[in-house]
């Protein structure tokens, strides 16, 4: 089987440009999984992870969201301050990626976005007539998770992205600093609470010195965009949003238990399966491969009875 190699997919007559990893070679052979990365890591999953997926029937199709690598970025207009709070930065970008589908003529897709992703496929997915299931990973949906960020900096970074222009300067300086002098101590710095996310970057840790490179290239615009899609709350999440939907969530065993618990009250809020794998945190999905496959194969059992958690509350 051929390396994860990428290839450019342009789509729409304006040709915006998509960087895409399609494994196995051609398009088609195989039901698709199509993976859509958080801003912090536009690297896809390990050739292990792709290879199970394959021998189990699926093709693994990783897109770089625009403006990663060597997809085109958003009109300028679009990340203003306005189109991004408004959710229109949001759905224009979920249109692109709806016609990138149509584009590679995907059928019965798995959708798996990753992190902060997920507000654009949330959005996506009810464009997306040839979607089969959906499996949002580490998701911020409406809960309350400020305080999980570690360390303390980090979480301070974060709350400066979505305050003000300044601090959101401020913090993508710093961070591109950190960033250039050692990605992999930056990684592991926001890492460490999670043995299995420390032991996914130790294992690849090439793909992280990529992404660092990676993610020196994005502008202040896309961390903005990114930061308060996730990180404010999105009047779009009404209960009964996923109604008629094949979706369920999927977390870390190593996530906290805020995480956890908010995580939980929101998966009972909008009536969606919670799904825990055996490792890892912000990269579960990449760090327990096995388990993602038997929740996509419907053989996994789920991580929180919710009923059992409703009836504690």
């Amino acid at each position: 089987m051929s390396e994860r190699s990428f290839q450019t997919i342009k789509v729409g007559e304006h040709a915006f440009a998509f960087d895409v990893m399609i494994y196995g070679g051609e398009i088609g052979q195989k039901q698709p999984l199509l993976i859509f990365h958080s801003i912090e890591f536009a690297m896809p999953p390990s050739k292990a992870f792709c290879q199970l997926m394959w021998e189990a029937g699926l093709q693994t199709v990783f897109v770089r969201r625009p403006g990663y690598g060597d997809s085109s970025p958003m009109p300028v207009v679009m990340m203003a301050k306005g189109p991004v709070t408004s959710g229109a930065a949001a759905i224009a970008e979920a249109s692109l990626l709806r016609a990138l589908a149509d584009k590679l003529q995907l059928k019965n897709i798995i959708l798996m976005p990753v992190g902060s992703s997920n507000p654009i496929c949330y959005r996506l997915i009810h464009m997306l007539p040839e979607l089969d299931r959906v499996l949002f990973v580490n998701p911020i949906f409406n809960q309350d998770v400020m305080q999980v960020f570690q360390p303390a900096w980090f979480r301070e970074m974060l709350k400066q992205l979505i305050s003000s222009k300044s601090g959101l300067h401020v913090a993508d300086a710093g961070m591109k600093l950190l960033i250039k002098n050692d990605p992999i101590a930056w990684y592991r710095s926001i890492l460490r609470k999670s043995p299995g996310d420390m032991a996914y970057v130790d294992a690849h840790m090439r793909d992280y010195e990529q992404a660092g490179l990676l993610a020196l290239e994005n502008n202040a615009a896309m961390l903005y965009y990114d930061a308060i899609m996730c990180l404010t709350e999105d009047p779009l999440l009404k209960d009964g949003y996923f109604q008629g939907v094949n979706a369920a969530i999927l977390i870390g065993s190593e996530t906290t238990e805020h995480w956890r618990d908010e995580m939980a009250n929101e998966a009972l809020r909008l009536d969606l399966p919670l799904h825990r794998v055996s490792n890892g945190d912000i990269f579960c999905a990449y760090a327990s491969p096995e388990d993602v496959l038997r929740i996509l194969q419907d053989d996994a059992l789920v991580d929180l009875k919710l009923s059992e958690h409703a009836s504690r509350r």
